[in-house]
């Protein structure tokens, strides 16, 4: 016994916590909280970059830059892109578990550029580390000099995409990572896992609370090749003066297409549906506008156009396919200048109402500086005046109705929006971002709405993690749907429904979204409980030469895709264009629709499935929450594996039947399946898919 005293007070290294699991509300502060009691090292605290570099023509992938070469030294000055000199700097903004936006380090250097972040740490133990990480666009990672990863993926940055074990050493340790950037965004993720020689039932808790997902994508590219043998591309050829950047896209009644432009142009469209590009023909239509951002076509001599300060009318009085005539309708919302003062639509009920929303500002002072930033408001078709209609928005690229009549926007993922969302809009409601509050006294609900909403609390009415966190439903209108950020887009923009009747495939009355970060269009499927929309969105087209920031359905069934990546940036290396989406003819197997029911959800798919396919081990399905506050965006909250305990294939064998116990208003159900394939043999194109639970059928 003294003997063993003995060895304990002379090596004091020797003793260490038994590692237990202590779980937190989310997977990256259980997987630190459970290293730290161990006494293992949790790569949280300081990190640094340097950068940046040039990546020109792709040359910083293998490009040996001077921090790769020989060892770390925090005090080292190097020279980089354009002549720059920098040293390390502390990157402050840096969170584990987080997709962290690169861009803001090199402000003056956003594309064709390498950055390289370190972290320095000590270690009591020597053993090896699990690291899951993600990036846009490559990725190298070394530890104490070795190379770990080299990765030339082009891709947007999703949480899991990459795995390395870490052979952390005892005493010090220098873990490098170098992200190489082309063109739109430039993001990196890191997120530590438990070491293999913990005990067993600790990493089995871990797993089993927050398991990786099985289908995590390892390329952005996947599927392209099969997405495009059921919806073919063609990009049309744009004319050497014009830059179209488009900000809104609407067919005429004479099948002329009409697409207004970020720089103030409206360009008039011919032949958009030809099957060879080079019939289509661009004609210069009107200039002069500031910053169009939608429109809306009354008939071939009337159009509306949303400009940053105004709802214009546009004419054509001669026939001479030119507008020359502009009128202003509305212009009684609030511009300060702030760069970020945006505004989208008009989207037009049946009696002619416009309905318009307004972006708040960012970078420098109150998001709402302006009447009415942050808010929908409705505009008059006759009169022009404006009413304050809901609020609570913050980047709400995009309005619309759908067949039934119902009004709906997307938002993007920031302060007070904890990831990209769709909601319903409804008259007089909140919708979460708290600068516009700041209007309304000002507004028809004064007296009846506040101007203060409490925060901190979990969308599923959960205590918020901490001793003090509030519990309770947050005082909003919930989205119908949430986004995951990264793996459904990273900035959405205008929902748009299928009314094509099937010329566009199997989805007629389901919503297409564009996404202006990632260059990709999504699928959303809505459904009522209770009187309340709520349902599913899934991949579904790819491969995009930018970023989408329009979509427009044509009279021939076409999904016409209008493009800009200037201030935002987006993947596929055009600055911006427009491109046509066409059915090819051949059926894909997909995940048509989700529906709640009593006992759990009803899947149905396009095609029946193979039965031998058809094993509860054939999905993972898990769900998360996540809290309403203020911080630019939130994790993946509160993830938990949820348990199937029967699983049933209808007759017709399009519908699989899942039961799952103890579903949860507030939460996100996230499905995975594996090996899925139909009875023809045909595999499952898209095998992910996000439910939002708004309500429990009753």
């Amino acid at each position: 016994m003294f003997r063993s005293i003995a060895l304990l007070v002379m090596f004091p290294h020797l003793v260490c916590a038994q590692p237990a699991y202590v779980k937190k509300a989310n997977r990256v502060d259980t997987a630190m909280a459970t290293l730290s009691a161990a006494g293992w090292p949790t790569l949280a605290g300081p990190w640094q970059y340097a950068g940046p570099f040039d990546n020109t023509d792709r040359v910083g992938f293998e490009m040996a830059y001077p921090p790769e070469v020989g060892a770390f030294d925090a005090r080292a000055q190097f020279t980089g892109k354009a002549g720059l000199k920098f040293g390390w700097q502390n990157y402050k903004q840096f969170q584990l578990g987080q997709v962290v936006n690169l861009k803001p380090l090199c402000p003056k250097n956003e594309n064709d550029s390498t950055i390289y972040l370190a972290h320095e740490f000590d270690s009591k133990h020597a053993g090896q580390l699990p690291l899951w990480l993600g990036s846009d666009d490559t990725l190298t990672v070394w530890l104490n000099g070795e190379q770990l990863l080299h990765e030339p993926s082009e891709r947007a940055a999703e949480p899991d995409q990459d795995f390395v074990t870490l052979n952390v050493k005892s005493g010090r340790n220098v873990l490098l990572v170098k992200v190489t950037q082309l063109q739109g965004g430039w993001e990196f993720y890191a997120c530590p896992g438990l070491p293999a020689n913990f005990p067993k039932d600790v990493r089995a808790s871990f797993e089993k609370d927050y398991p990786v997902r099985k289908s995590a994508p390892a390329k952005a590219t996947r599927n392209i090749g099969a997405e495009a043998e059921h919806y073919s591309i063609t990009t049309f050829p744009t004319p050497k003066e014009c830059s179209l950047e488009v900000g809104g896209l609407a067919f005429r009644p004479d099948g002329k297409l009409l697409a207004c432009t970020r720089r103030g142009e409206v360009w008039l469209i011919d032949e958009p549906s030809a099957v060879k590009p080079s019939e289509i023909q661009f004609h210069f239509y009107a200039s002069g506008l500031h910053e169009a951002l939608g429109l809306w076509v009354q008939d071939n001599s009337t159009t509306y156009v949303v400009q940053r300060p105004e709802l214009t009318i546009l004419k054509d009085t001669t026939g001479i396919l030119k507008a020359d005539r502009f009128e202003t309708l509305c212009d009684a919302w609030g511009v300060s200048g702030d760069y970020h003062e945006y505004a989208f639509g008009p989207a037009r009920d049946k009696d002619g109402n416009f309905f318009i929303t307004l972006n708040v500002g960012f970078g420098g002072g109150h998001q709402a500086k302006a009447p009415w930033r942050g808010w929908c408001v409705k505009v008059d078709g006759k009169t022009g005046t404006m009413t304050p209609w809901a609020y609570g928005l913050r980047s709400p690229n995009g309005i619309n109705f759908n067949p039934d009549g119902d009004l709906f926007y997307c938002d993007n993922q920031g302060e007070w929006v904890a990831t990209n969302k769709m909601n319903h809009l409804k008259q007089g409601k909140f919708y979460g971002h708290q600068a516009g509050l700041r209007w309304v006294k000002e507004s028809p609900y004064a007296g009846s709405a506040s101007d203060k909403v409490a925060s901190g609390m979990m969308y599923d009415g959960q205590a918020a993690p901490g001793k003090t966190g509030p519990k309770g439903l947050p005082a909003l209108d919930p989205p119908c749907i949430w986004f995951p950020y990264g793996r459904m887009g990273q900035s959405p923009s205008e929902p748009k429904w299928d009314t094509t009747a099937g010329k566009f495939g199997p989805f007629a009355g389901q919503c297409f979204v564009g996404d202006q970060n990632t260059a990709v269009v999504m699928r959303v499927a809505l459904e009522k409980v209770n009187g309340v929309y709520q349902g599913a969105c899934f991949p579904f087209r790819q491969g995009l030469q930018c970023g989408v920031n329009r979509l427009c359905f044509g009279p021939d069934g076409a999904l016409y895709v209008g493009q800009t990546n200037r201030g935002w940036g987006g993947l596929g290396g055009k600055p911006y264009g427009l491109q046509r989406l066409d059915f090819t003819g051949k059926l894909p197997l997909e995940i048509h629709r989700i529906a709640l029911t009593k006992q759990g959800f009803d899947v149905v798919f396009t095609k029946p499935l193979d039965p031998a396919a058809v094993l509860a081990e054939a999905v993972n399905l898990k769900s998360f929450t996540y809290i309403y506050a203020s911080p630019y965006g939130c994790p993946e909250t509160d993830t938990r594996a949820e348990k199937i305990t029967a699983i049933a294939r209808s007759t017709d064998g399009k519908t699989i039947s899942l039961r799952v116990p103890n579903l949860t208003p507030g939460r996100v159900y996230d499905f995975a399946w594996n090996g899925t394939k139909a009875t023809d043999g045909q595999a499952l194109l898209h095998t992910d898919a996000y439910y939002t639970l708004n309500e429990l059928v009753k």
